[in-house]
């Protein structure tokens, strides 16, 4: 007996008449014939992971390892000698690459990536997640033989115009990942997980760039275009990967109930939380409401009210985080890291330290996962944009004396670890949940498209300035990071209200009254009223996978 029979078996026979209930109106049929989802179900203070629910969470974040390498990766290939052969510019000294050359090869890759954000949303509604992974998976393969093609026999022939195309194709996946992983796992994850979950994301960019790190470096001496080409064709691993892992997804219950596949919601759903959540009707409780916001996502609000009243409020918060998480010095430390080093005095360390800095951020980000559902997501910004602002400065102030001793050469680069540090413990996961958990559900997907949206502009801009702000300043654009996380310090105290633990109405509550950054701003669940699920039994939606569905 499948568990969608199982499900009926609890309730009565149904009449002829209920036999003939559309699709649409399983799930609330069995909703209210499933008991009450009281203490009996998971849903206590700690949520059961279930082994499929595990693997279906972390098993697509193998789609952010490919922006972790790619990012970590041509990074490394703009200080890479077959490479400069390649696509530099013959100088006086042989080869080099030029700031504009690096600029365009960088920048505009994030072209391809606004496409694949902005296309998101409509593929995921059509085809649903598991097929937009393939398609994500396919468009990838084909950027990066665009790139392994741009390849040709001699110095300076190759093509980097097809290059860039091939780059900015590669992008077109890493959007839909960006965009298509982090909503997957929000229909399919509890919100008790909700911090754990979505930070994790950081955790495996972090872990493709150290991979990509290690690929530079034993390819740094290569005079050929072979040591490139071999750290670029790498990149095949991740979506193919990717295609061997889909069949073994379930569907989300919430794409499924949008297409009126109630029963195989049902099952998807049983499938991925706890036995006893089916049995005590919790599973049926969950879609019910699931199916409610649908329902209610037929008036969609227009994209006006993302700006007015307590919306804008909102979304100036998730603009504000997305653009902060480019500007305080991000592309410093991933894209352009190796380039600075060799082109400062550390050319023999400079395929080296990206190696112990990519370390470094996969540890400081596993405390953020750890942290968010505790302490929460104010404490853990600040202290994040405190961390980059100090380090910053540090490095800026010591690296920009004209003599520096070792001690002081030595300093400079423990200052851009600390840095890349500080950033992964906040600054870089926390913007991402905040953009899920921030918006109310009816403009949750629009504000979160204006977010993302932002997000590429800056990351534009910022990849196609540094290398000329680096010629011009060097060590001294720390000055002007700095200065930046000291504005993101000054605004999450002042503006940003903590919503760790709380459930989708307690977030509306708090964007209903001023913020005073002075107080705890812990809403009063009596001063609303109460939910249906609330009378029901259930004591918490916190710890309903309902709301881990739409609050992500």
């Amino acid at each position: 007996m499948d568990r969608a029979a199982q499900l009926d078996a609890t309730s009565e026979e149904p009449s002829e008449s209920e036999r003939r209930v559309p699709a649409t109106r399983e799930v609330e049929r069995l909703a209210a014939a499933m008991p009450s989802p009281a203490a009996g179900s998971s849903r206590g203070s700690r949520f059961a992971m279930t082994p499929l629910l595990a693997f279906s969470c972390f098993a697509l974040l193998v789609g952010d390892l490919l922006f972790g390498y790619d990012a970590g990766s041509f990074g490394g290939l703009l200080a890479n000698p077959g490479f400069i052969n390649q696509f530099g510019v013959l100088g006086s000294k042989g080869y080099a690459m030029t700031s504009l050359r690096a600029s365009l090869m960088s920048s505009l890759a994030f072209v391809g990536k606004l496409i694949g954000c902005l296309s998101s949303g409509p593929l995921i509604e059509w085809l649903g997640h598991r097929k937009v992974f393939v398609v994500l998976s396919v468009v990838s393969i084909i950027g990066i033989i665009l790139e392994l093609a741009a390849a040709d026999t001699g110095n300076g022939s190759g093509r980097i115009a097809q290059f860039i195309v091939g780059r900015i194709v590669v992008y077109i996946s890493i959007g839909l990942v960006e965009v298509c992983v982090s909503m997957y796992q929000a229909e399919i994850v509890p919100s008790s997980l909700r911090g754990f979950v979505v930070a994790s994301l950081q955790l495996f960019l972090n872990s493709g760039s150290l991979i990509a790190t290690g690929a530079n470096k034993a390819y740094s001496k290569s005079t050929t275009s072979h040591g490139w080409r071999v750290v670029v064709a790498l990149q095949f691993i991740w979506p193919i990967i990717i295609m061997i892992i889909v069949p073994f997804l379930p569907d989300s219950p919430r794409w499924l109930l949008s297409k009126d596949r109630d029963a195989d919601a049902i099952d998807s759903l049983n499938r991925l939380r706890p036995k006893i959540d089916a049995d005590t009707g919790a599973n049926a409780d969950e879609l019910a409401t699931i199916k409610a916001q649908l329902a209610e996502r037929v008036h969609k609000a227009p994209w006006l009210q993302t700006l007015q009243g307590t919306n804008l409020r909102r979304t100036g918060l998730v603009v504000a985080y997305y653009t902060y998480q480019q500007i305080t010095g991000q592309a410093f430390m991933s894209t352009y890291q190796t380039m600075f080093y060799k082109n400062n005095g550390y050319a023999d360390q400079a395929f080296t330290y990206p190696i112990i800095n990519a370390v470094l951020s996969i540890v400081a980000v596993l405390p953020c996962m750890l942290l968010l559902d505790t302490v929460g997501r104010r404490p853990l910004l600040l202290a994040s944009f405190f961390g980059q602002a100090l380090f910053l400065f540090l490095l800026a102030g010591v690296g920009g004396k004209h003599y520096k001793s070792q001690p002081m050469r030595d300093g400079c680069v423990a200052f851009f670890m600390l840095f890349s540090v500080s950033y992964s413990l906040g600054g870089a996961p926390v913007p991402y949940l905040l953009g899920a958990e921030l918006p109310t559900h009816a403009l949750r997907e629009k504000t979160s498209t204006i977010g993302t949206s932002i997000n590429v502009v800056f990351a534009f801009a910022t990849n196609f300035a540094l290398p000329y702000m680096l010629k011009a300043m060097s060590f001294r654009v720390g000055w002007i990071f700095g200065g930046i996380s000291v504005t993101a310090i000054v605004f999450t105290f002042f503006f940003l209200p903590e919503t760790k633990g709380l459930v989708l109405e307690d977030i509306d509550e708090v964007f209903s009254r001023p913020f005073n950054p002075f107080r705890t701003n812990t809403p009063n669940p009596k001063a609303r009223p109460r939910l249906p699920h609330e009378d029901t039994g259930l004591s918490s939606r916190k710890e309903s996978g309902s709301e881990g569905a739409s609050a992500v």
